[in-house]
């Protein structure tokens, strides 16, 4: 069998040739396989840049106080954000990332103003989005009391 250099601790170790095939014969033991998937590389702290081992996969900030003004640091710029309203125009602070109304009036004049987009009621036959029936009956349409039209 061929000899082969542990990739963790350095120690040569005997290896079935398939293993090797198969990129499998990386480590003497589990104890350094498992040291090996341990061992993280140094990354930069999210805030201060200081180089850090983290403890988890995800661990972004060195320390509780980084974590901290970084999440005081993007609560300030979430209440200094301003944006203009689709519907009226006026300024506004949004409460999420996704708010383009300055209110719920704002948001519900828009969705029931027209435009492209039909309202939840609408008739698509009155605002002429559907074209009548070429030859004078529309066998389709019915009307629905339930709807309103």
């Amino acid at each position: 069998m061929p000899v082969v250099v542990c990739r963790t601790c350095g120690k040569e170790f005997h290896a079935k040739p398939g293993r090797i095939a198969m990129g499998k014969a990386k480590y003497c033991s589990r104890a350094c396989s498992s040291a090996s998937r341990r061992a993280a590389s140094p990354v930069p702290c999210a805030w201060c840049q200081q180089l850090m081992i983290p403890r988890r996969n995800n661990q972004k900030f060195c320390s509780r106080t980084c974590s901290a003004a970084a999440l005081h640091a993007a609560q300030f710029q979430k209440q200094t954000d301003q944006r203009t309203c689709k519907q009226c125009g006026t300024a506004f602070i949004p409460a999420s990332v996704t708010d383009h109304y300055c209110s719920t009036r704002c948001r519900k004049a828009a969705r029931t103003g027209g435009g492209p987009s039909f309202g939840l009621f609408e008739d698509p036959w009155a605002s002429g989005a559907i074209p009548p029936d070429r030859y004078g009956r529309d066998l389709y349409r019915t009307p629905d009391t339930g709807l309103g039209f």
